[in-house]
C-alpha cells in the first residue's frame, strides 16, 4: 500500500459477495428442500414473498422522474407553553382586550 497508492472500495466487493454467498445459501436451502427436507419449505417460500412485496411498495409509492417528493399534510406544531397554560401566553380571541391578536390577555 505504499508509494502514495489509495485503496478506493466503496463496498463495491462487499455488496457482490453478498449476493453471491446470498444466492449459494438460498441453492443449498432449494436443494434441500428438493431431496425431502421439509423444514426448508419457509425457507423457500418467504424470501421471495418479501422480494415481490418491496418490489410492489417500491413501484407503488416510489418517486418518479419530473414528480416530487410526496408531502404529508402535518398541523403546525402547538408551543409547549400553550399546553401547560402558562400565563404569560395570551391565546387567539374575540380581541375585546384591545390586544392585536385578540383573547382575554394575560391572566391576573
Amino acid at each position: 500500500m505504499g508509494r502514495g497508492h489509495v485503496r478506493d472500495d466503496a463496498g463495491g466487493v462487499w455488496i457482490i459477495t453478498g449476493w453471491v454467498l446470498g444466492f449459494l445459501v438460498y441453492a443449498g436451502v432449494l436443494l434441500a428442500w428438493h431431496a425431502g427436507f421439509s423444514a426448508a419449505t419457509f425457507f423457500v417460500v418467504i424470501p421471495p414473498l418479501l422480494i415481490i412485496m418491496i418490489g410492489a411498495g417500491n413501484l407503488i409509492s416510489g418517486r418518479r422522474a419530473g414528480r416530487p417528493a410526496p408531502r404529508f399534510n402535518r398541523p403546525d406544531p402547538v408551543p409547549v407553553a400553550t399546553l401547560r397554560g402558562d400565563p404569560e401566553v395570551t391565546p387567539a380571541g374575540d380581541g375585546s382586550d384591545g390586544s392585536p391578536g385578540g383573547g382575554p390577555g394575560p391572566r391576573r
